[in-house]
């Protein structure tokens, strides 16, 4: 699922039109409203985390931009990001802009109804290990076919930050939730013990600490129904790392289905 609001106006009070003109506005460094910062403080309050070093990641953001190389495969990509970077914390940033500035949500993918990554098949009494390798190489696979499109939906998205994260020893799981604009939807789930699933993103482990991502609702690329692919012109740092007691107000993690979809990767 596709986020297609830049900004918060559910707390905010703003409609989506004027929200998403203050946000470009803001990340071009060209409001002169005052109004951008005013809701940018109201986010950064409510989302960054104090495992994170704030505003430091400029280097980590152009080193990223640099990278010019025409990645086809997962490893390669995760080699560079290992040879340029050296903690957790600037790998996960790193991956996180990679995919922002390089994939891009695929409408076609997701309005057509041929939407399948794979199955596993095995007898009765096999060895989870053996079970989790089988959809290792399904998942890889897919992630891997998301990085040479270049284009992906949120299970693309979500699989191929997992994989490169496994490949860059980075320590992160599956996340299967509802997420929606409408909070009132949100609400009414909470209290009921079936959580729908239509949305895939992540969490990571930093500092001995889970946090969430989502890095297909921080995208801003696409690819539609055109056949026309739009260049990404920033990111949405509001679902970049919040921690697990702190979720978006737009998501809701369904437990059962993530650890059920982690425990297909190996992560039992």
């Amino acid at each position: 699922m596709k986020k297609r609001i830049v900004l918060l106006s559910f707390l905010l009070g703003a409609t989506s039109g004027i929200a998403q003109n203050i946000d470009s506005l803001f990340y071009a460094g060209q409001d002169t409203t005052g109004l951008a910062q005013e809701i940018a403080a109201e986010e950064a309050a409510w989302t960054w985390t104090d495992t994170l070093i704030e505003g430091n990641y400029d280097k980590v953001d152009n080193d990223v931009h640099s990278m010019k190389k025409k990645y086809r495969n997962i490893p390669d990509l995760a080699n560079d990001i290992n040879l340029k970077f050296s903690t957790d914390e600037e790998k996960i940033r790193a991956i996180f802009i990679w995919m922002t500035v390089h994939i891009s949500y695929d409408y076609v993918e997701f309005e057509s109804k041929k939407r399948k990554i794979g199955s596993v098949s095995y007898r009765p009494g096999t060895p989870k290990n053996i079970i989790a390798n089988k959809w290792e190489k399904i998942y890889f696979r897919y992630a891997s076919s998301v990085l040479l499109k270049k284009r992906g939906i949120c299970e693309g998205y979500a699989t191929l930050f997992y994989e490169l994260c496994r490949y860059t020893n980075i320590n992160c799981q599956m996340v299967t939730g509802f997420a929606d604009d409408n909070i009132e939807k949100i609400n009414k789930y909470k209290n009921q013990k079936y959580v729908p699933t239509n949305h895939a993103w992540n969490k990571v482990q930093l500092k001995g600490e889970w946090l969430f991502i989502d890095v297909t609702w921080a995208s801003t690329g696409k690819y539609d129904q055109n056949k026309k692919r739009t260049e990404p012109t920033t990111y949405r740092p509001y679902y970049y790392l919040v921690k697990e007691n702190n979720l978006y107000p737009d998501h809701l993690v369904n437990e059962k289905r993530s650890k059920k979809r982690n425990e297909t990767v190996g992560n039992y």
